[in-house]
């Protein structure tokens, strides 16, 4: 298994194991952070909150 940056999105995605809720957050800016049970929802909403618009690689439903 290889771990590393393979990712050029303006955000990141965690995962709460426990919980099972995604979280998005926006790399340059760290203290926006939203969930949702699928990392579509997550990033919907932060692309909403960072008034970010959403393009086809980044959910597959619009906001």
């Amino acid at each position: 298994m290889q771990f590393g940056n393979f990712s050029n999105s303006w955000y990141r995605i965690s995962l709460d194991t426990d919980k099972q809720i995604f979280y998005a957050t926006a790399k340059q800016n760290p203290e926006k952070v939203t969930s949702g049970i699928t990392i579509d929802e997550a990033v919907r909403k932060l692309a909403l909150e960072t008034h970010r618009p959403l393009d086809y690689r980044d959910a597959n439903q619009p906001a």
